[in-house]
């Protein structure tokens, strides 16, 4: 059984990460979860600040949730008050009520390791845990990126060039996967 993983709305906003993120989640990698709270959150800034037309943003997050139809956590409102993580935040450390012992996020000053460890979870950014995916199953993570990659036909993308775009995002990871001479196309 594969580790349940809380993605907060920050990893799931751009759609390279997010892909490569469900892209490995598809590979077995680790099991996705979010609440209704933070596919709201996902959306809203979708549109009100990355521009994206509500309907694609509602048909994203439509995706998302009928390929994962078991990630969304539920049942933790009753724990938001007692959190002591940044108040903004609080309702994703709630959401690890499903299971969850790592949330992914970019917000790690939201979450201090003494809010956390208190209730066994810890926080860490994508591209730490995109590393450590690598380091442990770096077979896997090779194939689902290629995968991504062969997908894209208009215009084709080579892994190096996907690499690029994954670096300002994750840049260890796009370090890794860029310097790899066995996978570059």
């Amino acid at each position: 059984m594969t580790q349940r993983v809380l993605l907060d709305a920050c990893v799931l906003l751009p759609i390279s990460l997010c892909d490569v993120l469900l892209d490995l989640a598809d590979a077995a990698l680790f099991d996705p979860a979010w609440s209704d709270i933070v596919l709201a959150e996902t959306r809203r800034t979708l549109v009100d600040k990355r521009g994206l037309a509500p309907g694609r943003a509602d048909a994203r997050i439509g995706q998302m949730r009928s390929a994962y139809p078991n990630s969304t956590v539920t049942g933790f409102d009753h724990l938001i008050p007692m959190l002591r993580n940044h108040p903004k935040d609080r309702h994703v450390l709630a959401a690890v009520a499903g299971g969850c012992p790592v949330i992914v996020t970019v917000n790690l000053t939201d979450f201090p390791a003494a809010a956390l460890g208190e209730h066994g979870v810890t926080a860490v950014h994508p591209d730490d845990f995109l590393v450590g995916l690598w380091r442990s199953h770096r077979d896997s993570v090779v194939a689902a990126l290629r995968r991504k990659v062969s997908s894209y036909r208009n215009p084709p993308m080579t892994l190096a060039e996907f690499a690029d775009i994954l670096s300002p995002l994750v840049p260890a990871f796009a370090a890794l996967v860029a310097a790899e001479p066995d996978i570059r196309q």
